[in-house]
């Protein structure tokens, strides 16, 4: 996972989100179910050090990553791309995709990506027709 504990308050909620779904797991309501724990295993124990360990060897990006590419001034340094996807300091090149979103949707980030490329398809569009409209100034001058 690139970076993805990078900052050490990253590990914290994984670690006590594995608590808590282990204790659900072995609440009574579940025993009648219950054989052996799968993922984690007997051998991970329940201890930060334990839990860390295999957080750092098996957690991974698998779904929909989003807000990769912030939008936002030219003159915020950590933006990517402007209000109409241009990406910044680079000439005729857009980002259309879901890393733009500032934080993953409540439901699958299908509809919303389509969205922002119909969004971006009509930049386009209105960015060409503005260029066919306006005289090209050697036209002007002949």
């Amino acid at each position: 996972m690139p970076h993805g504990f990078a900052d050490p308050r990253d590990m914290q909620p994984v670690i006590e989100g594995l608590r808590i779904a282990r204790a659900i797991g072995e609440a009574g309501a579940f025993a009648k179910y219950r054989r052996r724990e799968l993922c984690l295993g007997p051998e991970t124990k329940n201890d930060e050090t334990s839990l860390r360990t295999y957080i750092e060897k098996y957690a991974q990006t698998l779904y929909h990553p989003v807000g990769t590419c912030k939008m936002g001034p030219a003159g915020d340094e950590l933006a990517v791309v402007d209000s109409e996807l241009r990406v910044h300091g680079v000439e005729c090149l857009r980002v259309v995709d879901a890393s733009i979103m500032p934080i993953i949707p409540g439901g699958n980030t299908n509809a919303p990506t389509i969205m922002i490329a119909e969004k971006a398809a009509d930049l386009i569009k209105s960015g060409a027709r503005k260029a066919q409209q306006e005289p090209v100034l050697s036209q002007a001058l002949a």
